[in-house]
């Protein structure tokens, strides 16, 4: 018996699914709109069930056989970009586009190492990155204008599909002449309590480090609140203060050639959690492609996926 329909006819489906509009779904997929509706009334025909509820001026919604199939659908599709991985191949994700928001503080990190490895492995695959903050990160979601987001747990992404990938501890960083800069064991932070803060102060970030240091009974003053990671690190590295971090750069040289040094915290501090955010109904073989790819670069142990109406805020 054939099956009722094609890889192509799927790709459609979801997308429409996705978007809930046939013409931005159409965009998305470089496709003319009449095609997109086209394959997707064929496809009903020969399923013989109705897959959409058109909805005038608004779009289309999912009919309860719809979100079925959009399960069933949504697996076949990246079952057949496994499939076409493993013989050194992927034409069924040739042409198709990636929209990745990456939170500031994370993109300097991580998005080069995860870019190379993606475009390597999948180089018919067109990625646009979005560097932006935490809430601009959430109104692109909201809005469908990005598939998939890279960013700290740093408050819920309400009705998001969020997945943790890597949890990273804070550590301290001081200037290289700083009496604890040549200490191999880690550091109790009450050894600095007395020491001017040079604060990383972004939206939610801020609030962060403040949690940290309250919690081992520390609460240095702070001297200057900046927004720029080098610029925090310059200004440790000329001796107006310390300061705490999670991402870690492998070298010690600031931009004008001063130094500073990263030093390990003693006992246990709430991490920063990187995370994947998507919107429920994501769904392409190049986004899946993309999610592996993160899931790989990060060493994420955790592979099982919630609501973020499910998690607590860290």
């Amino acid at each position: 018996m054939s099956t009722p329909f094609t890889l192509v006819q799927l790709r459609y489906f979801v997308e429409a699914a996705r978007s809930g509009n046939m013409t931005a779904a159409a965009r998305r997929l470089h496709v003319s709109q009449p095609a997109m509706s086209s394959a997707i009334n064929q496809l009903e025909n020969d399923l013989g069930v109705k897959l959409f509820t058109r909805v005038p001026r608004k779009g289309v919604r999912l009919t309860r056989n719809g979100r079925h199939f959009f399960d069933d659908a949504e697996e076949l599709l990246a079952r057949a970009a496994s499939v076409a991985e493993k013989v050194g191949r992927s034409p069924a994700l040739e042409g198709e586009k990636v929209k990745v928001g990456i939170y500031l503080p994370v993109a300097p990190f991580q998005a080069p190492r995860l870019l190379q490895r993606f475009v390597d492995r999948y180089p018919g695959i067109s990625v646009e990155i979005f560097e932006v903050d935490h809430d601009e990160l959430t109104v692109l979601l909201q809005r469908n204008e990005i598939d998939l987001a890279i960013s700290y747990s740093l408050t819920p992404f309400e009705g998001m599909v969020v997945e943790s990938l890597q949890e990273v501890p804070p550590h301290l960083v001081v200037p290289a002449t700083h009496r604890l800069a040549r200490r191999r064991e880690p550091i109790d932070l009450r050894e600095v309590a007395e020491e001017t803060l040079i604060l990383l102060d972004l939206p939610y970030t801020a609030g962060y480090y403040s949690r940290v240091l309250r919690a081992a009974g520390v609460e240095p003053e702070v001297r200057f609140r900046l927004r720029g990671y080098e610029t925090v690190r310059g200004m440790v590295a000329r001796g107006f203060g310390v300061t705490i971090f999670n991402q870690r750069i492998r070298h010690d040289l600031v931009y004008d050639g001063d130094a500073v040094r990263a030093l390990e915290l003693l006992g246990a501090h709430e991490p920063m959690v990187i995370q994947l955010v998507r919107p429920q109904l994501v769904a392409s073989s190049a986004v899946d492609a993309f999610a592996a790819t993160c899931r790989e670069v990060f060493g994420s142990t955790k592979t099982a996926m919630s609501t973020q109406d499910d998690l607590p805020a860290i």
